[in-house]
């Protein structure tokens, strides 16, 4: 009687199960080699194997994703820069009083908006507005600078307060 071995692999090549094949003897004296598996090896093999094309085709296409974000860089719009527009413009004055408004609302605080020194505009997707303005509180006779941004898409309606910082002089 023969003996022989058999080995199984996995998708990626490394030894998953060994077995000794088991041989019968036929009555034409002719040598047939049949090799039993476990159903839990073959269950196994067969995991291992979905798994390793699940893995492949996951690779695949995260080197395309790679490959295609390169290639788009040119197709990416960026947002205008800011640019410069009226201080003393009726929307402008709207935007920094709900600014001024929305932040007393936020911190709790008193202040009154004294001026606009300078305004920006930038127009995307809805208008965002940054405000240097002047704003003082009401027990102090000294106001303070503080540099706001507020985005407004249907402006006055829908107005969001971005930041409202104080300007360190």
């Amino acid at each position: 009687m023969a003996s022989s071995m058999t080995m199984t692999t996995s998708f990626f090549g490394g030894a998953v199960a060994t077995k000794p094949a088991t041989a019968t003897t036929h009555c034409s004296n002719q040598l047939a080699v049949r090799a039993s598996m476990d159903p839990e090896k073959v269950l196994t093999e067969s995991s291992n194997t979905r798994r390793g094309l699940v893995l492949a085709g996951m690779a695949a296409a995260a080197a395309s994703s790679v490959a295609k974000v390169a290639m788009a860089d040119t197709n990416i719009v960026l947002p205008p820069d800011y640019e410069p527009t009226d201080p003393g413009a009726p929307d402008v004055l709207i935007i920094a009083q709900v600014a001024v408004s929305e932040y007393n609302k936020q911190k709790k605080t008193s202040l009154t908006l004294v001026s606009v020194l300078k305004a920006e505009k930038q127009v995307f997707a809805g208008v965002s507005y940054r405000l240097v303005i002047s704003a003082r509180e009401k027990t102090f006779d000294k106001p303070n600078n503080y540099l706001t941004v507020v985005y407004a898409q249907a402006a006055p309606t829908s107005v969001q307060l971005v930041s409202f910082d104080p300007l360190l002089l």
